[in-house]
């Protein structure tokens, strides 16, 4: 299904690309921030043509209880992302999802409490600071980078992080103003106000992320008065594979319905990545043909005995 790619000019004449994909009467609204979208995305073959690359298209974009906006930046040191931020201190990037976000509810008119946002590593940082921004019901937040600075040295994205701060230099405490603007949100928010409902997918061997990013704001959220579900696994990486389409879709559900989310149970089969859901019908099919040749055996040697018995009856 061919899908339309719509484009917003700002005053400075940069395009930014982004897709809607909108349901009949529904009044429901997930936004979906793209993370940097890897290292095939940086060969010539495909910048040259690039319009903006949308993670989870296929997952969201055919849902038919919610209308999706897939956003994506496509800007910054390697024209793969600048965390939805802008360049060298001017915030352009962030104030075109701004403009494009505000035309979407408009154009819907649905309000800030039938909003979800959603995202993974740099997308789970728009996901926060513009879930945040427009005081919504919900932020699906996968794998997070929250503290820039952090990860410019801790997860290999220091060119990046630089090309955001007017000076270059992302380690500077005088440029928390754009490494650390989700926990700058945080720090003016008005207790009396409800935070967004969080959702927190993690893995313990994310170096970088979990125990130094991911944790803090954790604990900060629930501070706040804030309800929040972790789902955090052992193993994963920053890749991880276990927050899968049908966690998400689960997730998503629960929140608009205002029902708990209950993470322990996506460690069940169903809620499994593809891959191990394969590797456990090997395992289980292995078993059963290996119990089946046990019973052939036992069934022959039961046989085999009952013939000897009846032979030396015979005799």
């Amino acid at each position: 299904m061919e899908h339309v790619i719509s484009k917003y000019t700002d005053e400075g004449g940069r395009d930014f690309y982004y897709i809607l994909k909108t349901r009949k009467n529904v009044k429901k609204l997930v936004i979906h921030f793209t993370a940097f979208f890897g290292d095939w995305g940086d060969r010539k073959e495909y910048k040259e043509n690039y319009q903006g690359y949308f993670h989870r298209l296929k997952m969201l974009g055919f849902q038919k209880d919610f209308n999706t906006l897939f956003l994506c930046d496509q800007f910054g040191f390697s024209k793969n992302g600048t965390y939805y931020t802008g360049e060298h201190g001017d915030f352009f990037v962030e104030r075109a999802m701004l403009k494009i976000i505000k035309r979407t509810i408009g154009e819907l008119q649905i309000s800030s409490g039938d909003i979800i946002t959603i995202g993974s590593s740099m997308g789970a940082t728009a996901a926060l600071k513009f879930g945040l921004l427009f005081d919504v019901k919900g932020i699906i937040s996968i794998s997070p980078h929250i503290d820039l600075d952090i990860c410019a040295e801790k997860q290999g994205r220091f060119d990046h992080v630089a090309f955001i701060c007017p000076d270059g230099n992302p380690m500077s405490v005088d440029n928390y103003i754009y490494t650390r603007q989700v926990n700058r949100l945080l720090d003016n928010w008005d207790r009396g106000r409800k935070l967004p409902v969080l959702f927190m997918h993690s893995c313990e061997d994310d170096y970088g992320v979990h125990s130094e990013q991911v944790l803090p704001i954790v604990t900060r959220w629930k501070f706040l008065g804030g309800t929040e579900y972790s789902d955090f696994r052992l193993v994963g990486g920053h890749g991880s594979d276990y927050c899968t389409k049908a966690v998400i879709l689960d997730v998503i559900d629960r929140i608009f319905n205002d029902r708990k989310i209950q993470p322990k149970k996506y460690l069940s089969f169903k809620y499994l990545p593809d891959k191990e859901k394969l590797e456990k019908y090997r395992v289980v099919r292995k078993s059963i043909i290996l119990l089946l040749e046990k019973l052939h055996l036992l069934n022959l040697a039961r046989n085999a005995r009952s013939y000897f018995l009846a032979k030396l009856k015979k005799d």
